[in-house]
């Protein structure tokens, strides 16, 4: 292969083991726009390759098949660093596709670099939408943005990744290094930094934060240098990850924080989102600036070896975590029947409709239930469905009412055990509207914004808002968050999810779901339609309610226990159906259920199904979940930082 290059003492062709069907050229010119990028290379040809290359005259390409017939483009690196010859991606653009699962919704997404001036106006609005407003055009140095595209919806998120912070405490403790070494060794050219990325407020609660933070390492790995030295490290450092962990569950390591900046820009007060500060005159930007968490995701062996020799990566431990202290206990409905007793009273038009349609004053009563036996267990997840006027308000209201109050309403019959309405918390709109909503909910911030992002309210502008300066489906969700607050052993829900639109309900739905869970709290939960959330909520028992009070209930225990080096799980139908189509998946990052073990079907009242799984295959997963044909289940989650998601 006649390479036409001069490099002292390395051949390039042998050293890469490069294929017949390959030819290598010498950038000589660059012009960039955000159209296309032209290369000259030696010998006086030309090529035209996609826009925001990073490319230099001097580099070494290498094109398959060949420069006439481009397929593939890989920059070659090592010629100026003490690395060995390898190849970096330039052409074609990253690119990969994966489906989001919001069961019963799904969706593909599209991570990608930005292709031209269309794409940047996409950033520029979802700048919006960061916590620090716009901001992208003031990275320096190198930098790639990646977008999160659907056919459905556009571009509903980006993450940059760029070149490093000169100046990072927490770096310089990790490799034993200082400001001037970094830069004379070239370890500076070696990491990577990750400075933003946005998702839109309506798509966050799936995951995405998590697998945009993986594209873009996956991104680094394959496509990244700086001056010829590839990376060996990515690293994030930013306030935020207190308390959006999606860094974390995409892998990286948290190993310290700053200690503030030396130096800094102010910000501009009053031009922005922000109000001016009352202090502000007086107010040290850089002096007050708090210590910032720093993460890194090592990309080789000896990233990580220092990572283990710091005692900042150990041997990998069980990440199973089981449901906290179960609040509250047991309650039991046997044969219990109502009915609504009419004391409305006699109106001249009330006897005139009861004269022309003869109607009997007995049947204006109303009965609503009738033999109702059901078994609530704490810490399940109850949903109750039916058409209206079928009962499911008068369940609810069973539950979470005085019952001798109710009586003064209302016929009641059988027997009930473990009934406690003072323990019922129920989803009202009883907020403040004079205050933020992080002022109204969470003992602190942290926790405040935990709980704001498992029901969707994933915006830094959101939090500081008041309830009557955002939308009716976002004070849905804040009034699903105050009853995640609650510290109540029973949550209760009417027309569950009826303002929202039908992805925001599965997201909502699995979002209390978590937070039940995480809380040890038992959801009792009724709407008319379900079908938009029933397989993102899981509920262990489905109640439908039909005309005449009667009820058909469907329900299943699973019970879970860590043995040696494996999970065990135990499953049983304990309501009068049989459970068909029985399967233990894995839940990805993406929201896709991986089966990894088939039951077939739950006989009722029969022993329990055992199965018992490698905790090694499991933890490959978020969490674990038990489906059935029937829309009943249970869910078991993993890791802490999970339920920030």
């Amino acid at each position: 292969m006649g390479l036409g290059l001069k490099i002292p003492n390395k051949d390039l062709a042998t050293n890469l083991g490069c294929a017949q069907d390959s030819e290598l050229a010498k950038v000589l010119s660059v012009k960039s726009s955000d159209r296309r990028t032209l290369v000259g290379l030696d010998k006086g040809t030309q090529v035209s390759l996609r826009p925001y290359i990073y490319l230099n005259a001097g580099d070494v390409l290498e094109f398959r098949p060949s420069k006439s017939d481009i397929q593939d483009v890989f920059k070659i690196v090592g010629q100026e660093s003490d690395e060995p010859f390898h190849r970096i991606r330039i052409h074609p653009a990253y690119s990969k596709s994966l489906r989001i699962a919001v069961p019963p919704h799904n969706f593909l997404v599209t991570f990608r670099e930005r292709a031209g001036p269309r794409d940047g106006k996409a950033t520029k609005v979802l700048e919006q939408f960061h916590y620090r407003g716009k901001g992208l055009n003031r990275i320096v140095g190198r930098r790639t943005v990646l977008l999160a595209e659907t056919r459905e919806h556009g571009i509903i998120g980006y993450g940059v990744v760029s070149a490093t912070l000169a100046a990072a405490k927490p770096r310089f403790d990790l490799f034993d290094t200082n400001f001037r070494e970094q830069m004379s060794s070239k370890l500076i050219n070696r990491l990577v930094r990750i400075p933003r990325v946005v998702i839109h407020p309506e798509f966050r609660g799936m995951g995405l934060g998590v697998m945009m933070a993986k594209h873009l390492v996956d991104y680094v790995r394959e496509y990244w240098d700086v001056r010829g030295y590839t990376p060996i490290a990515v690293e994030v450092v930013a306030s935020m990850t207190e308390y959006h962990r999606f860094f974390e569950a995409a892998g990286f390591i948290r190993t310290g924080e700053t200690s503030g900046y030396v130096k800094g820009i102010a910000p501009r007060y009053g031009t922005g989102t922000w109000e001016k500060r009352p202090n502000s005159a007086n107010y040290d930007f850089i002096g007050h600036q708090k210590p910032k968490p720093y993460l890194i995701y090592p990309l080789d062996s000896f990233v990580r070896g220092v990572l283990m020799e710091k005692g900042k990566l150990g041997p990998d431990r069980t990440k199973l975590k089981f449901r906290p202290k179960v609040k509250g206990t047991q309650t039991i409905f046997r044969r219990v029947s109502a009915e609504y007793r009419v004391t409305n009273g006699s109106t001249p038009r009330a006897e005139q409709v009861r004269d022309a349609f003869d109607v009997d004053s007995r049947q204006m009563n109303s009965p609503v239930l009738k033999n109702l036996s059901l078994n609530i267990d704490p810490c399940d997840v109850v949903l109750i469905t039916g058409a209206s006027g079928s009962g499911k308000s008068t369940i609810l209201r069973l539950l979470s009412e005085d019952l001798q109050e109710l009586r003064e309403n209302m016929d009641i019959s059988g027997t009930f055990s473990g009934l406690d309405h003072k323990s019922a918390a129920r989803l009202t709109r009883a907020w403040d509207d004079t205050r933020p909503l992080i002022d109204q909910i969470g003992s602190s911030v942290k926790e405040a914004i935990e709980i704001l992002n498992s029901v969707g309210l994933a915006e830094a502008h959101l939090y500081v808002k008041r309830p009557f300066q955002i939308s009716d489906g976002q004070r849905y969700r804040f009034a699903v968050a105050l009853l995640c607050d609650s510290k109540k052993p029973l949550w209760v829900a009417d027309e569950f999810t009826s303002a929202l639109d039908p992805l925001t309900a599965a997201i909502v739905a699995k979002g209390i779901r978590k937070r039940a869970y995480y809380s040890g709290a038992t959801l009792v939960i009724a709407a008319p339609h379900i079908q938009n959330f029933v397989d993102s909520l899981v509920p262990n028992t489905l109640v439908t309610l039909r005309w005449g009070g009667i009820a058909e209930i469907v329900s299943v225990r699973c019970r879970y226990r860590v043995l040696s080096g494996s999970l065990e799980l135990r499953m049983k139908s304990t309501g009068k159906q049989v459970l068909t189509d029985v399967n233990v998946s894995g839940i990805a990052v993406n929201g896709d259920r991986q089966v990894i073990a088939k039951v077939g079907s739950l006989e009722p009242q029969k022993r329990s199904e055992v199965v018992v799984l490698p905790l090694s295959e499991v933890e490959k997963f978020s969490g674990l979940v038990v489906t059935t044909q029937q829309h009943v289940g249970d869910v078991v989650y993993f890791n802490d930082y999970l339920k920030n998601l």
